[in-house]
């Protein structure tokens, strides 16, 4: 499956305003830049491709509550995330992200976080505004010390270190 299935995909979601869309395996190496007509989106799966950066096409998809991203090769989180306001699930396990940026402080609505299998050394101070945050995944990172801001989140039920 390549990125003409991709777009044939995306096709078909913005004709059909669907609200779920799965580019998942496509071996894809970046997003097509059609994927931001998909306003209607609520969820967005893009697991196991080879994706290195979130493009910031992506800020268009306002309404996206969940975004998978896993098993790709992402570096870093961009800005643009900080306008996805509607997030209430963030996958990015299994990638290359060195650092958890001061923007995840934006996504007041995320309740799941999982950044496990990265490449991350440190938990910031920001992860303690995300107070509805019930599950915080960040096993086999890099990660030697525990903050004391983790006290904060009240409502997790699921810490993965």
């Amino acid at each position: 499956m390549t990125r003409e299935e991709a777009l044939r995909r995306i096709d078909i979601a913005a004709a059909e305003q669907l609200t779920q869309l799965d580019l998942s395996g496509l071996g894809l190496e970046e997003l097509p830049p059609e994927i931001g007509k998909l306003s209607n989106l609520t969820q967005l799966h893009l697991i196991n491709n080879q994706i290195t950066e979130i493009p910031e096409v992506l800020g268009k998809l306002s309404n996206l509550t969940l975004l998978h991203l896993s098993s790709n090769q992402i570096t870093e989180i961009p800005e643009v995330l900080g306008k996805l306001s509607n997030l209430t699930q963030l996958d990015l396990s299994y990638n290359q992200i060195t650092e958890i940026p001061e923007v995840l402080g934006k996504l007041s609505n995320l309740t799941e976080l999982h950044l496990s299998y990265n490449q991350i050394t440190e938990i910031p101070e920001v992860l303690g505004k995300l107070s509805n945050l019930t599950r915080l995944h960040l096993g086999y990172n890099q990660i030697t010390e525990i903050p004391a801001v983790l006290g904060k989140l009240s409502n997790l039920t699921e810490l993965y270190l």
